[in-house]
C-alpha cells in the first residue's frame, strides 16, 4: 500500500526540534549532547551534538529565517565565549572541546543567495539543510536535503563514486561533468 504524504504544519517548535534531532542522530550519525543550551539574551544553541571529529552547534528554523540566522550566529559567539565553562560542565568522554565547531542550520527554505553570503561573510564552517515535515503531527516523516555551502555547484558533491555506483551510472559511461550538469538541471 502506498502512503501519500502531505506537508504538515507543526506549531510546537520543541516538537520540530525533536524530529530534527532524530534525523541528526539517524541521518548524520551525530550524538546529541544537549538541547537548548545558552540563553536568549547572549546566545543559544538548539542542539549541541558531536561526532568523532567535530562539535555541531545546530539551529532549527521554526519561524523566520532571519531570526534563525541571527540565533545561529549569536549561539556560535556564546559557544566561543563559554567553551571553558562548558569543558568544566561536561566530561571529556561526553564532548571534547578541543574539536573544531561547525554550525548546522535546518530550515524549511533558504534564499538562493545564501551560499554566497555565507562563503564571503562568515569564517565559521556551516552546513545548511532544507527540511519539510510530512505526514501528520502524530506520525511525522521528515525529508532533508543538504544545501551546498562549498565552492561546488549547489547540491553537487566533488566525488561521484558513491552516486554512480548507487544509480548504476557507470554502465552508461557518463562523466562527472555530465552527472554534475544533470544534477544542477534537476535541482533548478
Amino acid at each position: 500500500m502506498m502512503r501519500f504524504l502531505k506537508p504538515v504544519n507543526i506549531a510546537d517548535s520543541a516538537h520540530i526540534i525533536r524530529i530534527c534531532a532524530q534525523w541528526l542522530s539517524q541521518g548524520l550519525g551525530l550524538r546529541i549532547v544537549e538541547y537548548r543550551i545558552g540563553n536568549s539574551f547572549t546566545g543559544s544553541i538548539d542542539i549541541l551534538a558531536v561526532d568523532k571529529g567535530k562539535i555541531y552547534l545546530v539551529t532549527i528554523n521554526t519561524g523566520k529565517l532571519s531570526d534563525a540566522l541571527l540565533g545561529a550566529l549569536t549561539g556560535y559567539r556564546w559557544y566561543l565565549e563559554n567553551r571553558e565553562f562548558l569543558a568544566r560542565v561536561y566530561q571529556p568522554s561526553e564532548i571534547d572541546f578541543t574539536l573544531p565547531a561547525m554550525l548546522i542550520i535546518l530550515s524549511p527554505s533558504f534564499p538562493a543567495e545564501i551560499n554566497s553570503i555565507l562563503q564571503h561573510g562568515l569564517k565559521a564552517d556551516v552546513r545548511l539543510f532544507q527540511y519539510v515535515i510530512l505526514g501528520s503531527e502524530n506520525d511525522p516523516d521528515i525529508y532533508v536535503e543538504e544545501i551546498c555551502t562549498s565552492d561546488a555547484p549547489q547540491g553537487v558533491t566533488q566525488s561521484f563514486e558513491g552516486l554512480t555506483q548507487e544509480l548504476g551510472i557507470e554502465k552508461a559511461g557518463l562523466t562527472d561533468g555530465e552527472i554534475s550538469e544533470f544534477l544542477m538541471a534537476m535541482r533548478a
